[in-house]
C-alpha cells in the first residue's frame, strides 16, 4: 500500500514538473514566433519604392535617409542605406581619434558627411557580405569598413588614409546585423516579449572592435502618432547585451516604434553625446528624395 502511494506521489510529482516546463520554456516561444529574418525582411520590401527618412539630432532637423534594395545576378539583394548629415556636429557625435584628426587637418567642426552601407544577403536569406563607407565633403572618404561572411566567420578590414586593420570574428548563421547609422525600414512578425540579439556595426566605433552585441526586446503595444494619425506601434528597445557587461539596465541604445504590419515609423538612435531620431517620409516625399539623390549620383558619375 505504501508503496503503491509512493508511486503516485513520484508520478504527480513529475507530472507538475513537466507541467511548468512546457508551460514556462517551451509554450512561449510558440506563442510569440519567430524574431524577424533577413527573408522576412527582404519579403516585406521587394518591389516597394526607396524608404526615406528626415533626421534631426538633438532636436534640431541635419539631414536626411534613403534606403534601397537591388536585386543581384545569382539571387543575391543588396539593401544600401545613405544617411547624409548637412552639418556634422563634431563635438556632439564623433569620437576623440576623429575630432583631433579633424583639427589638425585644420577641418571645421561642421562638416558635411555622408555614411553608406551595403548589406549583401544569398537566395537562402543569409548574409554574405557587408560594407560602410564614411565620407565628407572636404576630404573624401575617410573611413571604409568590409566584411565577408565564410562559414560562421566574419572577416573584416577597416581603411583610413594609409590605414588599415584587418580580423575576424564568430557570426552566428542566423544574425540580423546592423549598421548602427543606417534606419531599418521593416521588422515584421513582432510580438510581444520577442528578444534576439543584433552584432551593430560602426565605422566610428575602433578598429580592433567594430562589431557591437545588442539585445533588441519588443514591448507591448503602445500608441503614438504619426502623419497626423495615431498608430498602434510595437517598440523595440535595443540595450548592450547581458554577457558584454556593458550598460545592459542603462538608456537603449537605439529604439525602433514599429507599426503592427512591420514598416518602422521611427528610429532613434544613442551615438556618443548625440541622440539621432529617423522620421519615415510619406511615399511620395521618398520618391522625391530617391529621385533627387540619383541625379546627383549621375551628376557625380560624370566626373
Amino acid at each position: 500500500m505504501y508503496n503503491r502511494w509512493f508511486s503516485v506521489a513520484v508520478i504527480l510529482l513529475w507530472l507538475s514538473t513537466m507541467s511548468w516546463l512546457v508551460i514556462t520554456k517551451v509554450v512561449p516561444p510558440l506563442l510569440i514566433g519567430d524574431p524577424p529574418s533577413y527573408r522576412t525582411i527582404l519579403d516585406a520590401r521587394r518591389g516597394g519604392p526607396p524608404v526615406g527618412w528626415s533626421m534631426d539630432i538633438n532636436g534640431k532637423e541635419m539631414g536626411w535617409a534613403l534606403c534601397e534594395i537591388t536585386a543581384l545576378p545569382q539571387g543575391l539583394t543588396e539593401v544600401h542605406s545613405q544617411v547624409h548629415f548637412d552639418e556634422l556636429p563634431l563635438e556632439q557625435m564623433a569620437p576623440d581619434w576623429l575630432r583631433v584628426a579633424l583639427k589638425l587637418t585644420n577641418q571645421s567642426s561642421r562638416l558635411e558627411m555622408d555614411a553608406e552601407s551595403w548589406l549583401v544577403v544569398d537566395a537562402l536569406g543569409q548574409l554574405s557580405r557587408i560594407e560602410s563607407l564614411v565620407r565628407l565633403d572636404s576630404i573624401g572618404n575617410l573611413i571604409r569598413l568590409d566584411g565577408e561572411i565564410e562559414g560562421n566567420q566574419l572577416k573584416w578590414e577597416v581603411k583610413s588614409g594609409n590605414f588599415i586593420y584587418k580580423d575576424e570574428a564568430y557570426l552566428a548563421s542566423d544574425a540580423l546585423v546592423g549598421d548602427s547609422l543606417a534606419p531599418q525600414t521593416h521588422l515584421p512578425g513582432l510580438r510581444a516579449g520577442q528578444t534576439w540579439t543584433v552584432p551593430a556595426y560602426s565605422p566610428f566605433r575602433p578598429p580592433n572592435n567594430p562589431i557591437e552585441i545588442l539585445q533588441a526586446t519588443v514591448e507591448p503595444l503602445k500608441s503614438m502618432s504619426y502623419n497626423g494619425r495615431v498608430e498602434d506601434v510595437w517598440l523595440v528597445e535595443y540595450r548592450s547585451d547581458p554577457g558584454s557587461g556593458i550598460g545592459h539596465h542603462g538608456a537603449p541604445r537605439e529604439r525602433l516604434w514599429v507599426r503592427r504590419d512591420g514598416t518602422v515609423l521611427r528610429q532613434q538612435v544613442r551615438l556618443f553625446d548625440a541622440t539621432i531620431t529617423f522620421t519615415r517620409l510619406p511615399r511620395d516625399q521618398a520618391v522625391k528624395l530617391g529621385n533627387r539623390v540619383e541625379r546627383n549620383r549621375a551628376k557625380h558619375d560624370r566626373f
